[in-house]
């Protein structure tokens, strides 16, 4: 497929499934009649040229039946999202997947009004400016990736009323200020994933209450004080907290109840004392990084 899409794409009126994949003369960008297709279910676009992109148009989340729109490596560099949508109340979409397309600007508070959404998934682009506090609003999502992109300013604390959450990932941007003690609230979260951002403050005490989480990834930020916290957590197996200002010793029962494999980096910290004696026993420890801190030999 070669030139524009032409604006009759809208007059197909029962189809249920587009998939534009690996086009690499496609141009220009979806018109505002796809808004005509009452019957689309899904809509993906992959793969395809330089000159395809631009900004989605408003009517596409407007769709009622619509489930899923999964745009993912393309070439494009015009790529972004409508300032402004008004949402139905009664809309179906559960999955936007914006995946390493070089999107642009801000990420729009009009989202949380996809009451059904389940997966927001922005890796791998150029979003900038806050994460919109109305994010919080999402009561059906269980899955936000937003790693790798310019996103600024602190953690909204609105995103410790997601009750469904499993995984939230906005490592490799350049989040700043503390971290918000509302996270300690998502009790249904298995992955936090804050690497490599401008974080600062210690751990905040409520993440006592994580009970569902396994995977924490705080590394390369400005964090410090203990990491007794992380004692409570007991189904955590991976902890990648290395390059920050972690001080203290180590708690003994940390990772004391895990029954998967276990990965610790702690490297670059300022630890004393030494490492629990228990992990010299953990027949599931399958990598431990420690150098860079300030250990007592034993």
């Amino acid at each position: 497929m070669n030139g524009p899409l032409p604006p009759e794409i809208g007059y197909l009126v029962d189809c249920r499934s587009v998939l534009l994949e690996n086009n690499i003369l496609l141009t220009g960008q979806l018109p505002q009649t796809m808004g005509n297709m009452p019957r689309l279910h899904s809509l993906s676009l992959l793969l395809n040229g330089p000159n395809f992109g631009g900004e989605l148009p408003s009517s596409l989340f407007q769709l009622k039946n619509l489930n899923t729109i999964h745009i993912q490596d393309n070439l494009g560099k015009e790529w972004s999202l409508p300032a402004n949508v008004e949402v139905n109340d009664d809309t179906k979409l559960e999955r936007l997947l914006l995946v390493r397309n070089s999107f642009t600007g801000n990420i729009p508070s009009w989202i949380a009004q996809l009451n059904q959404l389940q997966t927001l998934h922005l890796e791998s682009n150029n979003f900038d400016g806050a994460i919109p506090d109305a994010i919080g609003d999402l009561s059906a999502i269980k899955y936000i990736n937003l790693i790798e992109n310019n996103l600024t300013e602190s953690i909204p604390s609105s995103l410790g009323n997601l009750p469904s959450i499993e995984v939230l990932s906005l490592g490799k941007n350049r989040l700043k200020g503390e971290l918000p003690s509302s996270i300690g609230n998502l009790r249904t979260l298995q992955l936090l994933d804050l690497g490599s951002n401008e974080l600062t403050s210690v751990i905040p005490s409520s993440f006592a209450n994580l009970e569902s989480l396994k995977y924490l990834v705080l590394e390369s930020n400005r964090f410090n004080g203990t990491v007794d916290v992380l004692e409570s957590m007991k189904n955590l197996t991976i902890l990648m907290i290395r390059s920050n200002s972690f001080s203290g010793a180590l708690p003994d029962g940390l990772m004391s109840e895990a029954s998967d494999n276990v990965v610790v980096d702690i490297g670059d910290n300022k630890f004393t004392d030494g490492l629990p004696s228990r992990f010299a026993n953990m027949s599931n420890l399958v990598s431990l990084i420690g150098a860079k801190n300030s250990f007592a030999a034993n």
